[in-house]
């Protein structure tokens, strides 16, 4: 009997074996051309109920569609829609609205002939899957009963006002009405009522018109021959609110009357605020419709905005202009005293036009306040509205580090201010409005505005807020970070670095909730909404856990105020947890370096996950490789780690090559899936395929420097790797963007490790980098360098030998690995200057140097041609150096400029 049982199991693991290998041996090789039927998955929607859940699918190349479905573990019929996109499902869940667009053929042609797309409204009723089709759609809204839809359409090319028609769909009857000239539009809170803004050509027939839904009533509110905006209701009172144009033929622009109701639906309320009845308005002031009105919870206070008048200027007709006289000149003033430099007003023009003050307008009172002023850039109500925290980084500028301000409370009742800190960058309100919650001294205080007493709280918990971990050159280090605050503002959530902490806003108690650090697991808190009032007493708390040393993933919950239960915790990586509205049950994203993202359907205790979606099926069909967690020792002595990703079809009788991609931290990618593609030259499941390992090391950094500190964590990551036999020491490139590619180009100056190297957009000079402009941004780089990423807390003449020594371009002499560098022309993150520079220096050094040069693009190739271009040619750039594959002209010879195939269109197009 014994010896049947071991002949069944010996035939059995034969078979299956001999079943494995012949699944193996029909796999094939993934090749570029194949990399277009990649799908991802993007904005994804769970109804109210958990019953129905849409997602979209778009592929690497091509067009994408909407998928609904129902939930069921039969894994029931899905519903797919071509282009589809913006699903929303009715809260009573009978309903999903979701908009239609074109292919991507369709949008280019609309593109060459400067037109938009028009999209079209798909309306699906979950019980029969039927689906009615609504032309023209440009927005729509269900109300929040799931009763009524309404549909806004395109205005008129011809339009010269913001009305167009609307669509106001009854889902239970299934009529459809017709509003004309609606320029905005908005439902109550219990979706009884819909107020609209009524914008026409002839102005006749401008005016505010309320809808009472179930009597099918129309009040108008308001008509004048001007233009209405900012509706605003209150959630809970029925009020409604909204603007009233109001020209004057001494000032530019507009100023505004602000109407209020309350008790819409009953015996409603109407009150009027007109700046001239006012005498607290300040003279020359009006009220601006770029700020959005908002009610106080009370619903007895609106928030507006208000700033200076501008008087109308007429032009001089008296004065002639002689002919030596010059036009007025465009010039800027940079000045050294500038809060802002000309740049940054620059980007920020927009927002500069549109300053304002908020004010407030008491109702009952009939009162007016003024809460903002030029000594506050920024105002943030508290949670109960009594109040506004104010800031004013006035003393501080020009500001070179921190963002430095004192902050202010200022009451919104009186309009008095007082000054309740000194150099301190930001706080926090409870939902409450009983205090302000702030970082300061390595440790977390609250205030409390009604005692105006200032509390530390955690100075007696044994443990570190500040986050050490992160280095950098700031003077003070910013904490971990919090989750949300009880909503009665009695606790909140505060972070060290593995764990969660309980602390009460009066100092009286703390409690630390999980229990992180002895296995190195970080845990956060998970919010489901983030306009809530805070954490109810009966409520979960949920959170994301993440393995520091092992990446491992999942989710845990404290159920009841009890003990912490892990959810789900596996060597996968899981994120995008969602909840039902009405419901206990979840989604979450599944995947890992071999399993496509997907998505699956679990009840409150996460048991038997349901798939909804099954993504990248033709995976099967080709060699697919895993990837395996590295930890080596840096030469600080600092244990890290990094990520290894095998080549497709490993045979571990053989050594292959290895790309190195790094940045900063990239181990925490582990589990992460790679999809193949053509437009990224980091693509790691392209070279995987080819037959690459892909090896993605920590980086541990030591303050001014940045380039020392990153030879000093990858060179032995990579000699780690080296040591187990694997790789090829002799086929090892290394490559990066941005900062990865600023370490690249210092790394290969200070080792021959490398055979190849290619670097996107690179800092190569780090004084003259120190002293150029962030232009996406309009900021000074020296902000960067001097608490950020830079890593130098002194400006560079301060520390004049560790800019020189951790700068690519003064280490370039003797410099063996080749260098493949992309710019783009207008990259307005790293200035195009810095590869200047460093071909100069190459070329002058006659080291092997090539630059890539995209006209018109940025930090990043936006262009599809040109991520194709840069893609392929960091390829061959490898292929060539590691591989000794036949090397392309562009490569040997370069590529002349009348070569270039523009030019040669352009010859072309010139000779016809």
């Amino acid at each position: 009997m014994r010896l049947s049982k071991l002949f069944l199991l010996s035939l059995l693991t034969f078979l299956f074996s001999f079943h494995s290998l012949a699944a193996q041996d029909q796999k094939q090789k993934l090749e570029p051309e194949e990399y277009d039927q990649w799908q991802h998955i993007s904005s994804t929607e769970l109804s109210a109920d958990g019953n129905w859940f849409s997602y979209n699918i778009s592929l690497e190349d091509g067009d994408g569609w909407l998928i609904i479905k129902e939930v069921g573990a039969d894994s029931t019929e899905e519903h797919k829609f071509m282009h589809g996109e913006q699903v929303d499902f009715s809260q009573n869940n009978k309903w999903a609205a979701f908009l239609i667009g074109v292919s991507e053929d369709q949008k280019e042609k609309l593109e060459e002939q400067k037109k938009k797309v028009r999209f079209k409204l798909g309306l699906m009723n979950l019980q029969t899957a039927k689906v009615d089709t609504f032309q023209n759609i440009q927005e729509y809204t269900f109300s929040d009963d799931g009763s009524y839809l309404a549909m806004k359409k395109y205005k008129p090319e011809e339009a010269k006002t913001d009305g167009s028609d609307l669509i106001l769909r009854d889902l239970t009857e299934g009529t459809n009405q017709l509003v004309g000239n609606v320029s905005e539009y908005t439902f109550n809170d219990t979706g009884s009522q819909l107020a609209v803004l009524l914008d026409s050509n002839e102005k006749l027939g401008n005016g505010v018109h309320l809808y009472d839904l179930p009597s099918n009533r129309v009040t108008v509110l308001d008509s004048d021959t001007t233009t209405y905006k900012e509706l605003s209701w209150h959630e809970d009172e029925n009020a409604l609110a909204f603007l009233k144009a109001k020209e004057h033929k001494d000032f530019e622009n507009v100023t505004h009357r602000i109407l209020a109701f309350k008790n819409l639906g009953g015996n409603a309320k109407k009150f009027e605020f007109y700046q001239q009845k006012n005498d607290a308005f300040p003279e020359d002031f009006r009220i601006v419709d770029y700020r959005s009105l908002e009610w106080s919870e009370d619903g007895n206070t609106l928030f507006f905005g208000i700033k200076e008048w501008e008087k109308a200027t007429k032009p001089d007709t008296t004065k002639e202009k002689s002919k030596d006289e010059l036009d007025p000149t465009n010039v800027e003033v940079w000045h050294w005293q500038d809060a802002d430099i000309q740049p940054k007003q620059e980007v920020l023009v927009n927002q500069l036009k549109e300053d304002n003050h908020l004010s407030a307008w008491h109702l009952d009172e009939k009162s007016f306040v003024q809460l903002g002023t030029e000594q506050f850039d920024q105002l943030n109500l508290t949670g109960d509205q009594q109040h506004a925290v104010a800031y004013d980084p006035h003393p501080y500028e020009p500001q070179f580090e921190e963002d430095w301000r004192d902050v202010y409370l200022v009451d919104v009742t009186t309009g008095e201010s007082r000054q309740i800190l000194e150099r301190q960058e930001q706080v926090r309100t409870s939902p409450d409005g009983r205090y302000l919650l702030y970082f300061k001294d390595q440790n977390w205080w609250t205030y409390d505005i009604e005692n105006r007493k200032h509390r530390n709280l955690t100075n007696d918990i044994d443990t570190r807020f500040e986050n050490h971990t992160n280095v950098n050159g700031r003077e003070h280090r910013r904490p971990f970070g919090t989750g949300e605050w009880s909503e009665d503002d009695s606790w909140m959530l505060l972070y060290d670095q593995y764990d969660t902490y309980k602390v009460w806003a009066d100092g009286s108690n703390y409690q630390k909730i999980t229990e992180g650090s002895n296995d190195k697991i970080r845990y956060r808190q998970v919010r489901f909404e983030y306009d809530t009032d805070g954490i109810a007493p009966d409520e979960n708390i949920y959170f994301s856990m993440y393995g520091d040393k092992t990446k491992d993933r999942g989710y845990a919950r404290i159920k009841d105020n009890q003990t912490l239960e892990t959810l789900i915790y596996d060597s996968k990586m899981f994120s995008s947890l969602g909840k039902a509205d009405s419901t206990k049950n979840f989604v979450y994203q599944k995947q890992s370096a071999t399993d496509s993202p997907d998505y699956f359907y679990v009840d409150n205790d996460f048991n038997d996950p349901i798939a909804l979606t099954y993504t990248n099926p033709q995976q099967d069909k080709y060699y697919w490789a895993d990837d395996e967690l590295i930890t080596f020792t840096n030469e600080n002595g600092k244990e890290l780690e990094g990520r290894l990703l095998y080549p497709a079809n490993y045979d571990p009788d053989k050594s292959y090559p290895m790309i190195t991609y790094i940045y900063e931290e990239r181990s925490q990618t582990m589990h992460s899936y790679s999809p193949p593609s053509k437009k990224s030259p980091y693509n790691f499941r392209r070279y995987s395929s080819e037959g690459y390992f892909v090896f993605q090391p920590d980086i541990s950094y030591e303050l001014s420097d940045p380039g020392v500190s990153a030879v000093e964590s990858v060179v032995p990551a990579v000699e780690e790797v080296i040591d187990t036999g694997m790789i090829n020491e002799e086929q090892i490139g290394l490559t990066g963007h941005s900062w990865g590619a600023y370490q690249t180009t210092f790394i290969i100056t200070q080792t021959n490790l490398f055979s190849s190297a290619v670097a996107g957009a690179p800092l190569t000079n780090m004084i003259s980098m120190y002293n150029s402009i962030y232009w996406n941004t309009g900021t000074t780089d020296a902000k960067i360098f001097e608490t950020s990423q830079g890593r130098f807390p002194d400006p560079w003449w301060k520390e004049w030998d560790k800019f020189v020594e951790n700068s690519p371009i003064f280490n370039m002499e003797g410099v063996q690995t080749p260098l493949l560098v992309e710019f783009g022309t207008d990259d307005g993150a790293v200035d195009f200057n810095q590869g200047v520079e460093l071909y100069n220096t190459m070329r002058r050094m006659q080291n092997p140097f090539v630059m890539l040069v995209y006209e018109g693009e940025n930090h990043g190739l936006a262009r599809e041609e040109n991520q194709i271009d840069y893609a392929t040619r960091a390829f061959e750039w490898h292929e060539y150096y590691l591989l000794a594959k036949e090397a392309p002209e562009w490569i040997t010879d370069g590529l002349p400029y009348l070569e270039r195939p523009v030019m040669k269109e352009k010859e072309e197009q010139e000779t016809k």
